[in-house]
């Protein structure tokens, strides 16, 4: 498969799953995406503080942010891209600006699969 074009985060899962050689991601997302792009060069220390805030959120339906402000200043990321990284899932994000190269734009995001 050559391109697709997502405009949600579910869609964008089942491009990564079928490994997609080129990604095109625009609207909300792609804003979304630029400010996660921190969390795949963060340390070993940030993404465990990050995995803790994805697991109690996501039960507690986002209401138990009371860890954000201090994985806020660990991390250098802004609050509501924690809160995408946790849904989204940080394996996924990871695995997204590990396995492919991005361009962004001021339409979007292109990402392009690395060889």
């Amino acid at each position: 498969m050559a391109s697709v074009t997502v405009t949600t985060s579910e869609e964008l899962k089942a491009a990564q799953e079928a490994k997609v050689d080129e990604i095109l991601v625009t609207g909300e997302l792609a804003g979304k995406l630029k400010s996660a792009r921190t969390v795949a060069t963060l340390g070993p220390a940030a993404i465990a503080a990050l995995s803790v805030i994805a697991l109690t959120a996501i039960p507690s339906g986002g209401l138990s942010t009371m860890g954000l402000v201090p994985v806020a200043a660990l991390t250098g990321m802004e609050i509501s891209a924690i809160i995408f990284v946790a849904f989204m899932g940080i394996t996924s994000i990871i695995a997204l600006f590990k396995d492919y190269d991005v361009e962004f734009t001021t339409k979007g995001a292109k990402y392009k699969k690395r060889r």
